[in-house]
């Protein structure tokens, strides 16, 4: 019997754009997988302004619609 390891990279991926995209600003937030969730240091506007750029790179207005 092989046994077989199911890995959601889902998390893993955000993390790494979101990273990519904090980088690029230079504005000392860093995105960090805990606990199964991902968590950020560093300044929440900085953060906030990220997540959305994050966001827009799939189409969209997908950062109004999940916060109603």
């Amino acid at each position: 019997m092989i046994a077989i390891n199911r890995i959601n990279w889902n998390r893993e991926i955000w993390r790494k754009i979101l990273n990519s995209v904090a980088a690029k600003y230079d504005c000392g937030v860093h995105f960090t997988l805990d606990a199964g969730r991902i968590v950020f240091e560093g300044n929440p506007e900085c953060a906030e302004e990220i997540v959305k750029e994050a966001l827009s790179l799939f189409g969209g207005n997908a950062w109004s619609y999940g916060n109603r």
